[in-house]
């Protein structure tokens, strides 16, 4: 007999599953259903599996041992659950969704959010497969949602392309993992791989490189990357926000839990590999950066340069490693969601290129006072987060001999920081070429960005309490 107990543990993900059935097939057809307000329904879900997911402890291997449910997975779940209860929020107060679809989108997002925990709890590589793409698919069909621009469903399309061939690759990467080692299991297959890597085989290379592919692609990391400026201008910004900050999240994770299982005899060649995508990622993303006009394309490409920036704390493989990525990973969101925040509540109508924020320093002082700080913050500038966030990213770095990839990450920042001012200037010293009627949106979006701006500030001075966190996040084996 199955002991169906430690299924328990899980729980979480059986709501969200439920769910998102719920808003996709049985909220148009049942009239009572109909009637609730979407929204709400999914953000007291979200609080209800973030209250569960508190509750849990110890660790648990359930679904035949391809997951495994444990403080790493329900610290990692909870912060995707707050990034999507945040979209939850931009989206009321954005105009470029169709309110009449709220289940459907919200039925996507439940899907979506279903495939980020079990990439966060996956420790099988088909389990990792149905996790990418659990996230990915419904990704695709959020992007093309912008009922103001026509261009979201081209992006769209990109977005698909780029992704099945992402996942095509990552799928024989590990056609070639189980023929050499036989199992799928991740604490298997490094032990499985140790001899092909101390012999320098090829084969091992190309298996981890390709099998690498649709786990990179998720955080849009170089050279699975091309998707993301174009799907991230032309989605809805709300949802631009949520695929900036939330899959990459879980993809990260399960960077993280898939190289903890390695041999130590191949921590050089993995180290050397990782750190090569890192700074080829860093690099890209901001030399690219620095010729955008359209806001959301430069904070698409911001977002990639942070990808590298990331992976340098999953490049030394190591706990330390993942603990930075952890204390960073927070720092981010608020960065990220208050600077699409700002953007939503600046921008008129669909113009989101940057000379179209002349002057809004004079109309919206306080909304440009945090987008200029979550920008100084994304930059690494002290005294906010992203500086202590970065700092213990090259602390660990460093600490590891790889100094070579923390010369490359702070040319890196100081190239960040001319198009990050770039933005700032336009909005403070560049005057209006042409007035025009200004736009009204509330005043949720300054609540909202000085919500974001306030603890970006206060952890730049006192981050103990981050810091307490983040060392509880510990893969235990």
């Amino acid at each position: 007999m199955v002991n169906t107990l430690p299924y328990l543990s899980f729980i979480p993900a059986h709501v969200m599953m439920s769910f998102a059935i719920i808003f996709f097939f049985l909220a148009k057809a049942v009239p009572f259903l109909k009637r609730l307000p979407a929204s709400i329904v999914f953000f007291l879900v979200l609080i209800a599996c973030f209250w569960l997911e508190s509750l849990g402890s110890g660790s648990e291997a359930v679904f035949f041992e391809m997951i495994q449910v444990d403080s790493y997975s329900r610290l990692y779940n909870q912060i995707l659950f707050i990034a999507i209860a945040v979209t939850i929020l931009m989206m009321a107060n954005s105009d470029e969704l169709n309110k009449d679809n709220n289940w459907e989108i919200f039925g996507l997002l439940a899907t979506v959010c279903l495939g980020m925990m079990l990439m966060t709890s996956a420790t099988n590589l088909l389990m990792t497969v149905v996790a990418i793409e659990l996230v990915s698919i419904p990704s695709y069909v959020l992007v093309a949602l912008n009922r103001k621009l026509p261009a979201s469903k081209e992006a769209s399309l990109k977005y698909v392309l780029f992704g099945s061939f992402a996942a095509g690759i990552m799928v024989y990467g590990m056609s070639l993992i189980f023929g050499l080692t036989g199992t799928l299991k991740f604490s298997g297959i490094w032990k499985g791989l140790a001899e092909y890597s101390a012999a320098g085989n090829a084969i091992y290379f190309l298996a981890v490189l390709m099998t690498l592919s649709g786990m990179v692609f998720k955080i849009a990391a170089v050279p699975f990357h091309f998707w993301c400026p174009d799907a991230y201008q032309a989605a809805p910004t709300p949802i631009t926000a949520f695929l900036s900050t939330a899959p990459k999240v879980a993809g990260l994770a399960l960077l993280m839990r898939f190289f903890s299982y390695h041999v130590s005899l191949q921590t050089a060649n993995l180290t050397l590999i990782l750190s090569i995508i890192a700074m080829a990622t860093m690099t890209l993303g901001n030399l690219a950066a620095l010729k955008q006009t359209d806001i959301k394309r430069l904070l698409a490409y911001s977002s990639i340069s942070h990808a590298g920036f990331l992976l340098m704390g999953i490049a030394v493989l190591n706990s330390a490693g993942r603990q930075a990525v952890f204390f960073y990973i927070p720092i981010y969101l608020l960065m990220n969601l208050g600077a699409f925040m700002a953007v939503i509540y600046l921008s008129r109508g669909d113009r989101f290129d940057i000379t179209s924020y002349a002057g809004m320093i004079k109309k919206k002082p306080l909304v440009v006072i945090g987008l200029t700080v979550c920008l100084f913050s994304l930059a690494g500038l002290p005294p906010f987060a992203g500086f202590v966030g970065k700092f213990y990213l090259f602390k660990v770095v460093i600490e590891e001999g790889l100094i070579l990839l923390a010369v490359v990450a702070a040319i890196n920042s100081v190239i960040s920081l001319f198009y990050y001012v770039g933005v700032i200037k336009v909005m403070v010293i560049d005057s209006e070429d042409r007035p025009s009627k200004d736009i009204q949106t509330g005043g949720f979006p300054v609540v909202f960005v000085t919500a974001c701006i306030v603890p970006i500030v206060f952890l730049g001075v006192y981050w103990v309490p981050l810091l307490n966190w983040a060392e509880k996040a510990k893969l235990l084996f």
